[in-house]
């Protein structure tokens, strides 16, 4: 594993992705690096077309988000870098982890065959990340 001083962690607020927050943090804490906590949204589709719904925000939704998880964390303030955007979790988080020593994502389960299995955010993580990739339950 390189070492470039980066640890990258993927949140959307669920459950497994704070626990991905809390290990990064502590992996980030071990080895001396950066920890960029990232998260993204979208607006939801119906039939492949955005839908606007006038009232809802998921760009604030993502940022409270950031704000959620940058709560949690300890690490000092010039330790932490927060980035929010636009667009499919796995392709975002592979490309924010370009460089990095270590990308963490959180695996999801909602019942007891599904938590067996690697989300599709994890899964394509796992298979197309260009560093060593920790998926946490």
């Amino acid at each position: 594993m390189s070492d470039t001083g980066l640890v990258v962690v993927g949140v959307d607020g669920s459950k497994d992705s704070m626990a991905a927050l809390r290990w990064a943090e502590s992996y980030a804490t071990s080895k001396a690096a950066t920890l960029r906590v990232v998260t993204t949204w979208a607006w939801p589709a119906a039939y492949g077309a955005p839908l606007y719904v006038e009232a809802y925000q998921p760009d604030a939704e993502g940022a409270a988000t950031l704000e959620q998880a940058r709560a949690q964390l300890s690490l000092p303030a010039d330790r932490v870098e927060v980035c929010c955007r636009e667009g499919a979790a796995g392709p975002i988080l592979v490309e924010e982890s370009a460089g990095a020593s270590l990308l963490v994502v959180g695996s999801h389960g909602h019942s007891v065959i599904s938590s067996l299995l690697l989300g599709s955010v994890s899964n394509y993580c796992v298979h197309h990340a260009a560093c060593p990739v920790a998926v946490i339950r």
